[in-house]
């Protein structure tokens, strides 16, 4: 890890190490911190937001829930970010399983980190007489937490929170794509580093597996064993508890069995498991302390050859990457580059296509409008037409009905002639009976049939050829 901070990394020191003058104040109000530890995916989120139904506060600005985890993650977002700070300052980060010196911050650096972990816990949490602080990073320098809360004149009580190996690299080798062997080292620095620094503390150990499977009892083990009086009563409290405490948030799930039949699990991790398993029954524990102290001494012992090739190697590959990465990032902008001179000459074919469909839109419209004008015109000229039609049809039965008229005319005419050419037989048939009585008259006789017969003939004569006029102007059918 880095031994020599660069002297940019010393700013904003404080040095809080050094005797203030006394000054008379007020009694500060009693306060406690209850600090959930643990490694990462192992239950502490599920826990700490069980302290807090029970009353504890919890700090005002926290990472928020996330789709890795969806209930929460009630940690201080602000110290998060600070811890960051400080383990890079240091060569180091989260997910780095030696063990954190907090010397190789410089005492300079060390001060000023100690001062921002006082100032952002008072501000986070304020004068609370009873909080939750839970930061799982803080498993790797529980001792540097310890020194600040006690010049703060904060008691703290420790929760170790448990989970089975298996599981923890189940979750993370799905969230991080981490390795079985790489989780595995880090489930156990976490641990080690929490369990043997809270050993003069009050401190209780509670598996995860445990809680789901009886939350109360959890509960109530860590009541009695931390001394603690909830401001949420129990009872009052245990509907929620029950709900909280759900299998439906438990997606990766192993038992002892399978981690001590698994060939990938290094022995370290399965005897740690195991004597964390007996200190959740005695946190004090001498033999399960004892394996302990043999398992961290066995891995503190490999862990700066290893780490040291490890890291220094993944140092050199970052950089490789990042090397890469850039090259890939210049690659991307001049490639956007030309996406968006392209993008723009698109865009300016689109807005000449545009125009175009403008134009060509009006086009159709005169088109549009030109043809219903033709296609009106032609509608009033066949309306017209037929119009005409019906007229002339009208014209044509009229005139069919006077021809009609004429017709029957000439037949009454006919019928009438008939007739009195047959009268006129009668007539001559008597003419012959008082011929001689009627020889005086008959000159005059004569004369008014003659008169008679011309006027009659003259009539046909003129109604036939009144027909013949009317039907040779009929147009024909």
């Amino acid at each position: 890890m880095n031994k020599h901070p660069a002297a940019e990394n010393t700013r904003d020191a404080a040095p809080v190490d050094e005797p203030a003058p006394k000054a008379r104040k007020a009694k500060a109000a009693k306060r406690t911190c209850i600090m959930v530890l643990g490694m990462h995916r192992s239950g502490t989120s599920a826990l700490t937001r069980a302290i807090n139904l029970l009353g504890a506060e919890l700090p005002k600005n926290m990472l928020g829930a996330n789709p890795t985890n969806p209930a929460g993650h009630w940690e201080p977002l602000r110290l998060i970010e600070l811890h960051e700070q400080m383990l890079a300052e240091a060569g180091s980060c989260w997910d780095d399983w030696r063990s954190f010196d907090q010397a190789d911050l410089g005492a300079q650096r060390l001060r000023f980190y100690k001062a921002e972990i006082a100032r952002l816990i008072d501000e986070e949490y304020g004068n609370a007489p009873l909080f939750v602080l839970k930061e799982p990073r803080i498993s790797r320098f529980v001792p540097l937490y310890a020194e600040v809360l006690k010049r703060m004149r904060i008691d703290v009580r420790y929760v170790l929170t448990e989970r089975n190996p298996l599981a923890v690299v189940a979750s993370l080798e799905k969230r991080g794509s981490f390795t079985h062997g790489f989780s595995a080292l880090l489930w156990l620095r976490h641990e080690l580093e929490a369990e043997y620094a809270t050993r003069d503390y009050p401190r209780v150990f509670l598996s995860y597996e445990t809680m789901l499977d009886d939350w109360s009892s959890g509960v109530e083990k860590m009541t009695a064993t931390l001394q603690i009086e909830w401001p949420q009563p129990i009872p009052t409290a245990e509907t929620v508890l029950s709900t909280h405490f759900s299998t439906a948030h438990q997606h990766h799930v192993a038992s002892r069995e399978r981690l001590e039949a698994d060939p990938r699990t290094t022995r370290w991790v399965k005897d740690t498991y195991s004597a964390l398993m007996t200190l959740e029954g005695d946190p004090n524990d001498a033999g399960a302390m004892a394996r302990l102290d043999t398992i961290r001494a066995a891995f503190n012992s490999v862990s700066p050859v290893f780490g040291e090739a490890f890291f220094s190697e993944m140092r050199v590959r970052s950089a490789i990457s990042a090397e890469r990465y850039s090259q890939i990032e210049h690659l991307a902008e001049t490639q956007a580059g030309e996406i968006d001179r392209r993008t723009e000459e698109l865009e300016s074919l689109r807005r000449e296509m545009v125009d175009k469909d403008a134009s060509l839109a009006r086009q159709q419209d005169a088109l549009q409008h030109l043809t219903d004008a033709q296609l009106a015109s032609v509608e009033a000229l066949t309306a017209d037409r037929e119009a005409r039609e019906r007229d002339r049809n009208a014209r044509e039965i009229e005139l069919n009905e006077e021809v009609d008229r004429l017709a029957r005319l000439v037949s009454e005419a006919e019928r009438q002639s008939e007739f009195l050419t047959q009268e006129l037989k009668v007539l001559r048939a008597d003419q012959e009976k008082i011929l001689q009585e009627r020889d005086q008259a008959l000159g005059e006789k004569q004369n008014v049939l003659e008169e008679l017969r011309a006027g009659y003939t003259s009539y046909v004569w003129r109604m036939a050829s009144l027909f013949r006029r009317k039907t040779k102007g009929k147009s024909p059918q």
